[in-house]
Protein backbone atom coordinates (compact mmCIF):
# COMPACT_ATOMS: atom_id res chain seq x y z
CA UNK A 1 0.00 0.00 0.00
CA UNK A 2 1.28 3.54 -1.18
CA UNK A 3 2.73 5.54 2.02
CA UNK A 4 0.84 8.93 2.70
CA UNK A 5 2.71 12.23 1.46
CA UNK A 6 2.67 13.54 4.76
CA UNK A 7 4.03 10.23 6.77
CA UNK A 8 6.58 10.19 3.75
CA UNK A 9 7.47 13.93 4.35
CA UNK A 10 7.72 13.01 8.06
CA UNK A 11 9.81 10.10 7.63
CA UNK A 12 12.49 11.66 5.69
CA UNK A 13 12.84 14.55 8.57
CA UNK A 14 13.28 11.83 11.03
CA UNK A 15 15.67 10.31 8.49
CA UNK A 16 17.51 13.25 8.25
CA UNK A 17 17.45 13.92 12.07
CA UNK A 18 18.76 10.88 12.90
CA UNK A 19 21.67 11.11 10.26
CA UNK A 20 22.52 14.57 11.58
CA UNK A 21 22.75 13.78 15.39
CA UNK A 22 25.07 10.30 14.41
CA UNK A 23 27.28 12.60 12.51
CA UNK A 24 27.28 14.97 15.39
CA UNK A 25 28.45 11.68 17.96
CA UNK A 26 32.43 12.86 18.11
CA UNK A 27 34.48 10.09 17.27
CA UNK A 28 35.74 7.64 19.94
CA UNK A 29 39.14 8.01 21.57
CA UNK A 30 40.29 3.71 20.77
CA UNK A 31 42.69 2.50 23.02
CA UNK A 32 43.70 -1.57 22.48
CA UNK A 33 44.24 -3.94 25.25
CA UNK A 34 46.46 -6.92 25.41
CA UNK A 35 46.60 -9.80 28.19
CA UNK A 36 45.22 -12.51 29.74
CA UNK A 37 42.21 -10.97 31.10
CA UNK A 38 40.62 -14.41 31.76
CA UNK A 39 43.41 -15.32 34.92
CA UNK A 40 43.19 -13.69 38.04
CA UNK A 41 45.74 -11.17 37.95
CA UNK A 42 44.46 -10.34 34.42
CA UNK A 43 40.63 -9.87 35.48
CA UNK A 44 42.09 -7.55 38.07
CA UNK A 45 43.68 -5.30 35.91
CA UNK A 46 40.76 -5.15 32.99
CA UNK A 47 38.30 -4.43 36.36
CA UNK A 48 40.84 -1.21 37.20
CA UNK A 49 41.09 -0.15 33.37
CA UNK A 50 37.14 -0.38 32.82
CA UNK A 51 36.90 1.65 36.04
CA UNK A 52 39.19 4.67 35.17
CA UNK A 53 37.55 3.98 31.38
CA UNK A 54 34.03 4.89 33.22
CA UNK A 55 35.49 7.98 34.96
CA UNK A 56 37.13 9.58 32.51
CA UNK A 57 33.84 9.39 30.46
CA UNK A 58 31.99 10.21 32.83
CA UNK A 59 34.27 13.49 33.71
CA UNK A 60 33.69 14.27 29.76
CA UNK A 61 36.06 12.13 27.98
CA UNK A 62 39.26 12.51 26.58
CA UNK A 63 38.78 16.26 24.99
CA UNK A 64 34.85 15.78 24.86
CA UNK A 65 35.71 12.22 23.10
CA UNK A 66 34.34 8.86 24.67
CA UNK A 67 37.34 6.74 25.52
CA UNK A 68 36.72 3.16 24.37
CA UNK A 69 38.71 0.14 25.58
CA UNK A 70 38.91 -2.73 22.95
CA UNK A 71 40.28 -6.11 24.92
CA UNK A 72 42.16 -8.91 22.99
CA UNK A 73 42.79 -12.20 25.38
CA UNK A 74 46.39 -13.40 24.37
CA UNK A 75 45.99 -15.62 27.10
CA UNK A 76 49.97 -15.08 28.31
CA UNK A 77 50.61 -16.67 25.26
CA UNK A 78 54.21 -14.51 23.33
CA UNK A 79 52.93 -15.60 19.30
CA UNK A 80 49.04 -14.79 20.43
CA UNK A 81 50.26 -10.89 21.68
CA UNK A 82 52.40 -10.34 18.42
CA UNK A 83 49.86 -10.61 16.51
CA UNK A 84 47.47 -8.91 18.72
CA UNK A 85 49.62 -5.95 18.80
CA UNK A 86 50.17 -6.17 14.72
CA UNK A 87 46.25 -5.98 14.27
CA UNK A 88 46.03 -3.02 16.63
CA UNK A 89 49.68 -0.86 15.31
CA UNK A 90 47.63 -2.15 11.88
CA UNK A 91 44.37 -0.50 12.90
CA UNK A 92 44.57 3.78 12.94
CA UNK A 93 41.38 3.89 15.53
CA UNK A 94 44.15 3.16 18.04
CA UNK A 95 45.73 5.53 19.44
CA UNK A 96 47.73 3.36 21.64
CA UNK A 97 47.99 -0.22 23.60
CA UNK A 98 48.17 -0.77 27.15
CA UNK A 99 50.02 -4.14 27.46
CA UNK A 100 50.72 -6.74 27.09
CA UNK A 101 51.32 -7.46 30.57
CA UNK A 102 53.60 -10.34 31.12
CA UNK A 103 56.66 -9.92 30.46
CA UNK A 104 57.53 -12.95 27.48
CA UNK A 105 54.85 -11.20 25.61
CA UNK A 106 55.88 -7.85 25.56
CA UNK A 107 59.67 -8.20 24.63
CA UNK A 108 58.40 -10.70 21.74
CA UNK A 109 55.56 -7.76 20.82
CA UNK A 110 57.80 -4.55 21.59
CA UNK A 111 59.45 -5.79 17.56
CA UNK A 112 55.71 -5.13 16.07
CA UNK A 113 55.16 -2.20 18.39
CA UNK A 114 58.29 -0.25 17.45
CA UNK A 115 57.52 2.56 15.21
CA UNK A 116 54.38 2.09 14.63
CA UNK A 117 52.28 2.62 18.59
CA UNK A 118 52.93 3.17 21.76
CA UNK A 119 52.46 -0.33 23.63
CA UNK A 120 52.32 0.57 27.70
CA UNK A 121 52.64 -2.38 30.12
CA UNK A 122 50.93 -1.68 33.38
CA UNK A 123 53.13 -5.26 34.83
CA UNK A 124 55.79 -6.64 32.72
CA UNK A 125 59.14 -6.24 34.82
CA UNK A 126 61.93 -7.75 32.74
CA UNK A 127 65.25 -6.52 32.42
CA UNK A 128 64.89 -7.98 29.21
CA UNK A 129 62.73 -4.74 28.08
CA UNK A 130 65.09 -2.11 29.23
CA UNK A 131 65.72 -0.07 26.20
CA UNK A 132 63.76 -2.33 23.96
CA UNK A 133 62.45 0.54 22.19
CA UNK A 134 61.38 4.18 22.20
CA UNK A 135 57.90 3.21 21.88
CA UNK A 136 57.71 1.00 24.81
CA UNK A 137 56.23 2.36 28.28
CA UNK A 138 55.97 0.24 31.56
CA UNK A 139 54.65 1.40 34.92
CA UNK A 140 56.40 -0.88 37.27
CA UNK A 141 60.13 -1.14 38.09
CA UNK A 142 62.38 -3.86 36.30
CA UNK A 143 63.19 -7.45 38.41
CA UNK A 144 66.43 -6.09 38.99
CA UNK A 145 65.43 -3.00 40.11
CA UNK A 146 62.94 -4.64 42.29
CA UNK A 147 65.49 -7.31 43.49
CA UNK A 148 67.86 -5.18 45.13
CA UNK A 149 65.06 -3.82 47.52
CA UNK A 150 63.54 -7.55 47.89
CA UNK A 151 66.49 -8.26 48.81
CA UNK A 152 67.56 -6.39 51.79
CA UNK A 153 63.97 -7.19 52.90
CA UNK A 154 64.09 -10.82 52.39
CA UNK A 155 67.31 -10.64 54.68
CA UNK A 156 64.84 -9.87 57.45
CA UNK A 157 62.37 -12.64 57.24
CA UNK A 158 65.02 -15.73 56.75
CA UNK A 159 69.22 -16.04 56.60
CA UNK A 160 69.10 -19.42 54.81
CA UNK A 161 67.25 -18.85 51.61
CA UNK A 162 65.81 -21.53 48.78
CA UNK A 163 64.81 -20.03 45.28
CA UNK A 164 62.46 -21.40 42.98
CA UNK A 165 60.80 -19.95 39.78
CA UNK A 166 58.83 -20.44 37.02
CA UNK A 167 60.80 -21.32 33.58
CA UNK A 168 60.07 -18.00 32.23
CA UNK A 169 60.94 -14.38 31.40
CA UNK A 170 59.61 -13.59 34.68
CA UNK A 171 60.72 -16.37 36.75
CA UNK A 172 64.02 -16.49 36.03
CA UNK A 173 64.22 -12.43 35.89
CA UNK A 174 62.77 -12.61 39.28
CA UNK A 175 64.84 -15.45 40.60
CA UNK A 176 68.22 -13.70 39.80
CA UNK A 177 67.53 -10.56 41.29
CA UNK A 178 66.59 -12.06 44.43
CA UNK A 179 70.01 -14.35 43.97
CA UNK A 180 72.11 -11.04 43.49
CA UNK A 181 70.80 -9.08 45.82
CA UNK A 182 69.83 -11.50 49.20
CA UNK A 183 72.04 -10.78 51.91
CA UNK A 184 72.22 -14.39 53.22
CA UNK A 185 73.02 -17.61 51.82
CA UNK A 186 71.78 -18.88 48.71
CA UNK A 187 71.13 -22.70 49.49
CA UNK A 188 69.72 -23.80 46.15
CA UNK A 189 67.76 -22.25 42.71
CA UNK A 190 65.75 -24.56 40.93
CA UNK A 191 62.80 -24.15 37.87
CA UNK A 192 59.53 -25.16 38.90
CA UNK A 193 57.70 -25.56 35.56
CA UNK A 194 57.65 -27.78 33.23
CA UNK A 195 60.87 -29.51 34.65
CA UNK A 196 59.41 -30.25 38.14
CA UNK A 197 55.95 -29.61 38.00
CA UNK A 198 55.21 -30.92 41.26
CA UNK A 199 57.19 -29.25 44.04
CA UNK A 200 57.03 -32.02 46.96
CA UNK A 201 60.44 -33.30 46.76
CA UNK A 202 61.91 -29.67 46.71
CA UNK A 203 60.25 -29.02 49.88
CA UNK A 204 61.18 -32.34 51.75
CA UNK A 205 65.05 -30.97 50.92
CA UNK A 206 64.62 -27.44 51.86
CA UNK A 207 63.38 -28.81 55.28
CA UNK A 208 66.60 -31.63 55.48
CA UNK A 209 68.98 -28.42 54.63
CA UNK A 210 67.23 -26.16 57.29
CA UNK A 211 66.21 -23.31 54.60
CA UNK A 212 64.58 -21.03 56.92
CA UNK A 213 62.84 -18.49 54.13
CA UNK A 214 61.92 -20.13 50.27
CA UNK A 215 61.93 -17.56 48.03
CA UNK A 216 59.36 -18.48 44.55
CA UNK A 217 59.42 -16.05 41.40
CA UNK A 218 56.04 -17.48 40.00
CA UNK A 219 52.55 -17.32 39.53
CA UNK A 220 49.18 -17.55 41.78
CA UNK A 221 49.68 -21.54 40.31
CA UNK A 222 52.88 -21.61 41.37
CA UNK A 223 52.08 -20.19 44.86
CA UNK A 224 49.13 -23.07 45.13
CA UNK A 225 51.38 -25.91 44.36
CA UNK A 226 54.61 -24.77 46.89
CA UNK A 227 52.20 -23.88 49.45
CA UNK A 228 50.18 -26.94 49.32
CA UNK A 229 53.33 -28.55 49.51
CA UNK A 230 55.27 -26.72 52.41
CA UNK A 231 51.88 -27.39 54.31
CA UNK A 232 51.30 -31.07 53.77
CA UNK A 233 54.97 -31.41 55.20
CA UNK A 234 54.79 -29.12 58.01
CA UNK A 235 57.70 -26.81 56.64
CA UNK A 236 58.61 -24.39 59.25
CA UNK A 237 60.39 -21.68 57.41
CA UNK A 238 58.68 -18.74 55.83
CA UNK A 239 57.67 -18.80 52.19
CA UNK A 240 57.51 -15.44 50.04
CA UNK A 241 55.98 -14.68 46.48
CA UNK A 242 55.65 -12.18 44.00
CA UNK A 243 52.72 -9.71 43.62
CA UNK A 244 50.26 -12.21 41.56
CA UNK A 245 50.13 -13.81 44.79
CA UNK A 246 47.58 -11.54 46.13
CA UNK A 247 44.37 -14.08 44.88
CA UNK A 248 45.88 -16.86 47.47
CA UNK A 249 44.31 -15.08 50.24
CA UNK A 250 41.08 -16.87 49.24
CA UNK A 251 43.39 -20.28 50.21
CA UNK A 252 42.23 -20.23 53.56
CA UNK A 253 45.08 -22.42 55.89
CA UNK A 254 47.69 -23.27 53.08
CA UNK A 255 48.12 -19.35 52.74
CA UNK A 256 48.36 -18.30 56.32
CA UNK A 257 52.08 -16.59 57.16
CA UNK A 258 52.70 -15.89 53.80
CA UNK A 259 54.60 -13.42 52.19
CA UNK A 260 54.14 -11.54 49.53
CA UNK A 261 56.66 -8.78 48.03
CA UNK A 262 54.55 -6.47 46.19
CA UNK A 263 54.93 -2.42 44.16
CA UNK A 264 51.92 -1.47 45.22
CA UNK A 265 48.51 -2.40 47.51
CA UNK A 266 45.45 -1.15 48.65
CA UNK A 267 46.33 -1.11 52.10
CA UNK A 268 48.34 1.59 51.62
CA UNK A 269 47.72 4.61 53.78
CA UNK A 270 47.06 7.08 50.89
CA UNK A 271 44.59 9.17 50.12
CA UNK A 272 44.32 8.55 46.41
CA UNK A 273 44.48 4.84 47.70
CA UNK A 274 41.06 5.00 49.99
CA UNK A 275 39.25 6.76 46.66
CA UNK A 276 40.20 4.15 44.42
CA UNK A 277 39.37 1.15 46.71
CA UNK A 278 36.22 2.66 47.68
CA UNK A 279 34.99 3.37 43.83
CA UNK A 280 36.38 -0.05 43.21
CA UNK A 281 34.45 -1.66 45.85
CA UNK A 282 31.16 -0.33 44.40
CA UNK A 283 31.95 -1.24 40.89
CA UNK A 284 32.70 -4.62 41.01
CA UNK A 285 31.96 -5.69 44.74
CA UNK A 286 35.02 -7.15 45.56
CA UNK A 287 38.12 -5.75 46.85
CA UNK A 288 40.79 -4.43 44.34
CA UNK A 289 44.22 -6.31 43.94
CA UNK A 290 47.47 -5.22 42.80
CA UNK A 291 47.21 -5.48 39.32
CA UNK A 292 43.88 -3.53 39.47
CA UNK A 293 45.81 -0.04 40.71
CA UNK A 294 48.03 -0.54 37.46
CA UNK A 295 45.60 -1.16 35.22
CA UNK A 296 43.81 1.96 36.27
CA UNK A 297 46.85 4.18 36.14
CA UNK A 298 47.97 2.97 32.63
CA UNK A 299 44.03 4.64 31.22
CA UNK A 300 44.37 7.67 33.40
CA UNK A 301 47.79 7.95 31.95
CA UNK A 302 47.28 7.70 28.18
CA UNK A 303 43.75 9.28 28.76
CA UNK A 304 45.50 12.47 29.64
CA UNK A 305 48.54 11.53 26.82
CA UNK A 306 46.12 11.67 24.37
CA UNK A 307 44.28 14.40 24.90
CA UNK A 308 47.18 16.91 25.51
CA UNK A 309 49.67 15.33 22.94
CA UNK A 310 47.27 15.15 19.90
CA UNK A 311 46.14 12.67 17.41
CA UNK A 312 49.59 11.46 16.34
CA UNK A 313 50.68 8.72 17.81
CA UNK A 314 54.61 9.85 17.28
CA UNK A 315 53.21 12.51 19.79
CA UNK A 316 51.66 10.68 22.09
CA UNK A 317 55.54 8.87 22.45
CA UNK A 318 56.80 11.86 22.95
CA UNK A 319 54.31 13.89 25.79
CA UNK A 320 54.79 10.23 27.15
CA UNK A 321 58.81 10.61 27.51
CA UNK A 322 58.81 13.83 28.78
CA UNK A 323 55.39 13.60 30.83
CA UNK A 324 55.09 16.02 33.87
CA UNK A 325 54.40 13.62 37.69
CA UNK A 326 51.16 12.05 37.54
CA UNK A 327 50.21 11.65 41.02
CA UNK A 328 48.78 8.13 39.95
CA UNK A 329 46.93 5.35 42.58
CA UNK A 330 50.09 3.19 42.61
CA UNK A 331 52.10 6.29 43.32
CA UNK A 332 53.76 9.18 41.31
CA UNK A 333 54.48 8.27 37.74
CA UNK A 334 57.19 9.64 35.44
CA UNK A 335 58.92 7.64 32.87
CA UNK A 336 63.19 8.03 31.75
CA UNK A 337 63.81 8.86 28.44
CA UNK A 338 63.79 5.12 28.28
CA UNK A 339 60.08 3.89 28.94
CA UNK A 340 61.25 2.83 32.68
CA UNK A 341 59.55 4.22 35.55
CA UNK A 342 61.38 6.31 37.87
CA UNK A 343 60.17 4.77 40.86
CA UNK A 344 61.38 1.93 42.89
CA UNK A 345 58.73 1.84 45.49
CA UNK A 346 58.39 -1.74 47.77
CA UNK A 347 55.12 -2.96 49.49
CA UNK A 348 55.74 -6.27 51.89
CA UNK A 349 52.21 -8.28 52.60
CA UNK A 350 51.32 -10.71 54.86
CA UNK A 351 48.30 -13.28 55.14
CA UNK A 352 47.12 -12.78 58.72
CA UNK A 353 43.84 -14.34 59.67
CA UNK A 354 43.04 -14.94 56.05
CA UNK A 355 43.44 -11.30 55.39
CA UNK A 356 46.42 -9.69 53.34
CA UNK A 357 47.66 -7.02 56.17
CA UNK A 358 50.30 -4.39 55.56
CA UNK A 359 54.25 -5.32 56.87
CA UNK A 360 56.05 -3.04 55.51
CA UNK A 361 56.47 -0.27 52.50
CA UNK A 362 59.15 1.83 51.13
Amino acid sequence: MPIPSRRRALLAAALVAATGACARQPQAVVIGAVGPWSLDYGLSARRGMELAAEQVNRAGGVGGRPLRIEFRDDGADASRAVRLVSDFADDRRVSAVIGPLNSGPLVAAARVADGRIVALSPTAASPQLNGISPWVFRLISNDSVFGMTLGRHATRLGRRAAVLYDNNAFGRGGADAFRRNFGGQIVSADPLWPVAPRPGAFVEWFRRQGVDLVYVAGLTSSGQAVLGEARRQGFAGKVLGTDSWTPLVREGRVAEGVYIATRFSVLEPRSEVADFDAAYRARWKAEPEGFAGFGYDAVQILSRATGEAGGSRAALRDWLRAMPEHAGVTGPIRFTPGGEPRSTRFVLLQVRGGKLTLVDET
